[in-house]
């Protein structure tokens, strides 16, 4: 029963900060790098499968609906994203799909999950070099949220084990870091911009 109420209470959470990021991006204020959230797309929806494979239960939801949210945004920063693709983002959307397809052949074994956290750090590449230069571009309350989301949905796990739950611990970590950063750069001497 209280593996249920976490994971609704996570989906919640991340109707919550996606609808944030969504709000940013139609006002203007949010240019998601599309590189990022296509491999962050194709990643999360081979990680859910995985996690519903080796019944993670209601912790796994909270992946599902990254899935869908982040391939979202990925349509929408054709039309609103930043347009420039430098040589480091290339080399990242290399690199990640070097290691998604590593992932596939390699589903199910403990090594997956380390090959789906090392690509999702290689997906937050082309977004936190954009983000060093242009922190106002992005939403930092989503980030903050995203990472709360991901810590309440390690203890929605059905079944902990290295399988299920390094991923989500990964996603706590580093979102709770790229918030913090967007912060630490806002308030910086070279923002002088008002933020969202």
């Amino acid at each position: 029963m209280i593996h249920t109420i976490l994971g609704f209470l996570t989906l919640f959470l991340a109707i919550v900060s996606y609808s944030l990021y969504f709000r940013g991006i139609f006002k203007g204020n949010t240019r998601p790098h599309g590189v990022t959230w296509f491999i962050w797309s194709a990643l999360n929806a081979l990680v859910f499968y995985q996690q519903l494979t080796h019944d993670a239960g209601p912790g796994a939801w909270v992946t599902g609906a990254a899935a869908v949210a982040n391939f979202c945004v990925f349509l929408f920063s054709f039309k609103y994203g930043e347009r420039t693709v430098t040589r480091f983002d290339q080399a990242c959307l290399v690199l990640a799909g070097v290691s998604i397809t590593s992932l596939i052949y390699n589903m199910g074994s403990d090594l997956s999950v380390i090959l789906a956290s090392t690509t999702f750090i290689i997906g937050f590449g082309p977004t936190l070099y954009k983000s060093f230069r242009k922190p106002l571009e992005e939403t930092a309350a989503t980030f903050g949220l995203n990472s709360i989301k991901f810590l309440i949905a390690l203890f929605a796990l059905s079944s902990f084990t290295i399988t299920t739950a390094v991923y989500p611990t990964v996603l706590f970590i580093v979102n709770a870091f790229f918030a913090v950063f967007l912060f630490v750069r806002r308030s910086s001497s070279y923002c002088n911009e008002p933020k969202d």
